[in-house]
């Protein structure tokens, strides 16, 4: 069962890759690397907390190395659905920094996960704060005792950019496939692929292919 799932991924994986918008073959594309950590648990009443860090190695084309850290915090209103938001920080190398704030909400309809989230991002130097709006929705299936896989894709577009002058538009189309493993009873280990295309309007898309590996704590 094991290495069906495994291959399932990866032909998730493969599929994604492939599709690509009819200007990709034009596109610049780079390859990065996630590492990702994350810590959740309930700290009250129906009151989850999530910490979560990763470091990125991305190309100097794509900004440079990132690590990013983060807190969420959300309240369970219903059996299927949660509010709350968080705080992070986003330090690039060459000392760009990002503070990002963020509200959500989350509906868990059986094995589907729907995500509507909204980020006010503060940059140095930048016009104004930005406002960008992202959809995202998984579906979650087990596929062996302790296994799982994930498939899902995401939306992102900015309200309000950093800079004075630019209207609407999209930021990012993200999908992403990943296989987690249940290797304790308090922890999680899973490896995930991200494509994620930008478009950037009379350039060539820019794309990049992201394998990230992570480990999840539950407190």
């Amino acid at each position: 069962m094991i290495p069906a799932a495994i291959r399932y991924s990866m032909l998730l994986a493969v599929t994604c890759a492939a599709w690509q918008p009819s200007k990709a073959i034009a596109a610049e594309e780079d390859t990065q690397f996630w590492l990702g950590a994350n810590a959740t648990g309930e700290v009250a009443d129906r009151t989850t907390v999530t910490l979560d860090t990763t470091q990125r190695w991305r190309a100097d084309r794509a900004g440079g190395d990132q690590h990013t850290a983060r807190i969420t915090v959300e309240r369970e209103v219903h059996e299927d659905a949660r509010l709350g938001g968080g705080l992070g920080v986003f330090e690039t190398e060459g000392g760009l920094t990002e503070i990002r704030v963020h509200q959500q909400a989350v509906f868990t309809p059986g094995r589907f996960e729907l995500r509507s989230r909204l980020e006010e991002r503060f940059f140095d130097g930048a016009d104004q704060v930005e406002l960008r709006l992202r959809q995202r929705v998984h579906y979650i299936h087990p596929v062996a005792k302790g296994w799982r896989a994930m498939v899902g894709g995401e939306w992102l577009g900015l309200l309000q950019s950093r800079r004075n002058g630019e209207g609407f538009s999209t930021d990012q189309w993200r999908a992403q496939t990943s296989l987690t493993h249940r290797a304790a009873e308090n922890l999680d280990v899973g490896v995930i692929y991200w494509l994620v295309v930008s478009p950037r309007g009379d350039r060539p898309d820019r794309i990049n292919h992201i394998p990230q590996a992570v480990v999840t704590y539950r407190f």
